[in-house]
């Protein structure tokens, strides 16, 4: 056994759950305070607080559900805080087949792809912030979207569970809301300077994450349209719409479904959820592009939304996830645990994909990296 450098005194199972969910509540604080001056900072601590409170969930069920291997659990260690909990994705699964508590394929891939910010900052550099006004906007929309997911459940579905603690909730949602006056007050600040943008010929659109018309297109491709948002600073792709029609399994009728603001047929009003899409497109789409061999694998998993089923299809010559509804990545059997994924070919090809990355980060903290 290696030397200890932290000692901490034996806590009770409920003391160490109320300490869990005081330390998430105290991160959120404090990535609400790091905004103005570290808004970086703010990311790590709010992807932190979201993983606590995960962990707490899984606590109230049974304390050996935090642990990395539960057959290894031993609760005098336990009750010192003496042991390696899960990461996200074992959560995750846990809530799932132990608890029967899925969580929302949307709530999955926010919190996802907040993980993946926060890896980017600790492990690396987050390369599309570098303004500090335009970073603290850029994290200010992406806690929005993840405390309207994490809000959900802390404060209606685990009400319940977290219910002695709804005054310091509510407080802390009351301080979230307040930064929607700072998004406009900047959007105010650099109206004139877009609107010379646009004046110059550049074109603008609705930026995804702000909802600000300050997205200024930097490059049109057959799928959508690179822009830059002047107000949050977010890089991203905007998807052009898909004219491309299934046909409904109740009605028969054909509709246009690559949109994800389409929620029934609009001819029966069947509801379209994510896995009856993926059902309507495997009965169309049964081939890959012109890499892909007869017999393989032809529907991929989604490295962006990490749908739990595979739900990217070839469709109309191009690799198409009727998840989140991107669209123009490349798909490939991983090197290293041979799924069939899209993603970023030298992530892929140095690294990991987003099936096996959590095993490999793991294998590498194990071998002291």
């Amino acid at each position: 056994m290696g030397r200890k450098f932290i000692s901490q005194k034996k806590q009770t199972r409920e003391e160490l759950f109320d300490s869990l969910v005081k330390n998430a509540i105290d991160f959120l604080d404090s990535s609400l305070d790091n905004l103005e001056k570290r808004p970086k900072n703010s990311i790590v601590d709010f992807y932190t607080s979201i993983e606590l409170f995960l962990k707490a969930r899984l606590m109230h069920e049974h304390w050996t559900l935090i642990i990395s291997k539960p057959e290894n659990a031993n609760i005098d260690s336990f009750m010192v805080g003496d042991f390696h909990s899960v990461f996200l994705e074992d959560v995750i699964k846990r809530l799932k087949s132990i608890i029967n508590e899925p969580l929302p394929e949307s709530t999955i891939a926010n919190f996802k792809a907040l993980g993946e910010h926060r890896n980017q900052i600790v492990h690396f550099a987050h390369t599309d912030y570098s303004d500090i006004k335009a970073t603290k906007a850029g994290v200010v929309v992406e806690q929005w979207s993840s405390w309207h997911h994490l809000h959900e459940l802390i404060g209606t579905k685990w009400l319940d569970i977290f219910k002695v603690y709804s005054l310091e909730i509510n407080r802390i949602h009351q301080r979230m809301m307040q930064q929607t006056e700072f998004i406009q007050a900047r959007y105010d600040e650099l109206e004139p300077k877009i609107k010379i943008e646009e004046k110059k010929g550049k074109k603008v659109i609705d930026c995804l994450h702000c909802k600000m018309h300050s997205g200024i297109i930097t490059e049109e491709k057959k799928w959508g349209v690179d822009y830059n948002c002047m107000v949050c600073g977010v890089k991203d792709l905007a998807i052009t719409p898909l004219n491309e029609t299934i046909e409904c399994s109740e009605c028969n009728k054909e509709f246009k479904f690559f949109d994800s603001t389409v929620k029934h047929c609009p001819n029966c009003k069947v509801e379209l959820t994510t896995k009856k899409l993926i059902e309507l497109c495997e009965n169309k789409y049964k081939e890959g592009d012109g890499w892909w061999e007869e017999g393989q694998a032809h529907i991929a998993s989604c490295h962006e939304c990490q749908n739990e089923r595979p739900s990217v299809f070839f469709i109309d010559n191009l690799w198409s996830c009727v998840s989140c509804f991107d669209r123009g990545w490349q798909a490939i059997c991983c090197p290293n645990c041979d799924e069939f994924v899209t993603g970023d070919m030298d992530k892929l090809k140095y690294f990991a994909c987003h099936k096996c990355e959590d095993d490999v980060r793991r294998n590498m903290e194990a071998d002291g990296f």
